[in-house]
């Protein structure tokens, strides 16, 4: 009966970091390139919500490169909830934003979903393991 209750008990734990480590799959810096832009950009988790920084931006008529500061924050209150990653704010220069939703596809690839212009847009985020 002791094996049943350790077992129990070693599986909840493993689990429990299963769960915990899927959540935090999102942090690290992500590179875009689409026909329209290209960016680095980087999630960060801070109070059990994700936010994301710029470090590069070019979409042709202008560049920028982040300075690691507030400005350079483009992304805020998104959470981790049944596998996906909602309630995000991408904010534009401007200080409108698009409501976006992220599902992490595999390690390396993250897909963004938001409405431009009463349409769905998708933009696929491929992780940059050498910045």
């Amino acid at each position: 009966m002791k094996n049943i209750y350790q077992f129990i008990l070693l599986l909840t734990i493993t689990f429990s970091f299963s769960a915990c480590a899927q959540k935090d799959n999102i942090v690290g810096v992500w590179d875009v390139k689409t026909d329209a832009y290209q960016a680095t950009y980087e999630i960060v988790e801070h109070r059990d919500k994700f936010y994301g920084k710029v470090h590069y931006y070019n979409d042709g008529t202008s560049e920028y490169k982040g300075n690691d500061k507030e400005e350079d924050y483009f992304l805020s209150d998104v959470e981790f909830k049944d596998g996906k990653y909602i309630n995000g704010k991408m904010y534009l220069p401007d200080g409108s934003y698009y409501n976006v939703i992220f599902t992490l596809k595999n390690n390396d690839t993250l897909e963004a979903l938001m409405t431009v212009d009463s349409s769905p847009y998708k933009e696929i985020w491929k992780r940059n393991t050498s910045f």
